[in-house]
């Protein structure tokens, strides 16, 4: 389910317009995505991603981007992270090997890096703390 809300501003970024935002929800998993102004998609990815809800991230990630795409993933909202939403974040680190996709994950919590870390995709991936160093990460 897609449904266009108004973009909320981001504290601490420049400031930008954005186009209208999709949100997908589903009973796991809430996806905000914002198109902003200088051409980097914000997504907020909150609840858990999990068997159920992870082939919903992996449409909404084909769905909405386009190549080439500029990508920051905020997963600090993300209370589960199960193998199957860690094969999504797989797939865009294998996206990203080419000129496709420039991305950033903001993962500050424990929820989120201590699966990256067990499985090694940490060191594979632009992981971020905070969502301006990954907003800067991806414009540059």
């Amino acid at each position: 389910m897609h449904n266009i809300d108004t973009p909320e501003p981001t504290s601490g970024t420049a400031a930008t317009t954005a186009a209208p935002t999709a949100t997908t929800d589903n009973a796991a998993m809430r996806i905000d995505a914002e198109r902003r102004s200088d051409g980097i998609v914000l997504a907020r990815v909150s609840g858990e991603v999990d068997l159920l809800s992870a082939p919903d991230l992996r449409s909404w990630i084909q769905e909405e981007l386009t190549t080439p795409a500029r990508l920051v993933l905020d997963l600090d909202g993300v209370e589960f992270l199960g193998s199957a939403g860690l094969s999504v974040l797989a797939e865009l680190v294998e996206a990203s090997s080419g000129d496709r996709l420039t991305w950033a994950i903001v993962a500050g919590t424990r929820v989120v890096l201590r699966p990256l870390e067990a499985t090694g995709l940490a060191e594979q991936m632009p992981l971020h703390a905070d969502l301006d160093s990954a907003v800067e990460a991806v414009r540059t």
